[in-house]
């Protein structure tokens, strides 16, 4: 199994024992956690041929209910995949998810409280269904519409807007840092 030299060095002695083909009992999982440690930008789990069975393979017992596939060689130091049920991605750091049913957009505050928008980044209230709000740090609020019956604006000084994906998903970490979530 060939993998690019970055994904081979992040998880190292993993990489030795499935290559050596002494990865154990556990040799169905140490492949399935090899495979999922190849970045998107390489053409992710299956952009490898090698890589392919093993994650069809694990597509569809995870489909079918079967539990995830063990490695406990990589486990010991603290490189794992764990199945997650969450139709977006981690926030990107330093951002955070918005709470829920709340209107929000990009803007910076001024003296005066009014809020100026960015020619790129134009108000954008709220979220539809299938999308999800990474907010950086809050600025303020307005009232849209009536002082009473209006709607609080929450504003932030950054948003990104991510939109929902299957929610079945796997989140992998490396050396105990979460890397990447790979959805299917």
């Amino acid at each position: 199994m060939k993998l690019p030299i970055h994904s081979l060095a992040r998880i190292g002695t993993l990489a030795m024992l499935v290559a050596s083909g002494h990865a154990s009992a556990s040799d169905y999982g140490c492949k399935v956690l090899l495979c999922l440690a190849n970045p998107v930008s390489n053409g992710g789990p299956k952009g490898v041929a090698e890589c392919v069975d093993p994650i069809n393979r694990l597509y569809n017992d995870l489909a079918h209910g079967r539990p995830f596939p063990r490695c406990e060689e990589a486990e010991a130091t603290g490189n794992r995949a764990v199945p997650v049920n969450d139709p977006f991605d981690p926030c990107p750091s330093p951002l955070q998810p918005a709470e829920p049913d709340q209107y929000v957009v990009q803007g910076q505050s001024s003296a005066s409280s009014v809020f100026g928008y960015s020619q790129t980044a134009a108000p954008q209230l709220g979220a539809t269904a299938g999308q999800r709000a990474c907010v950086g740090r809050f600025v303020g609020r307005y009232q849209m519409g009536g002082n009473d019956d209006g709607t609080t604006v929450n504003v932030y000084d950054r948003v990104v807007w991510q939109k929902a994906q299957s929610p079945r998903a796997i989140d992998l970490y490396l050396d105990n840092v979460w890397q990447q979530r790979v959805h299917w």
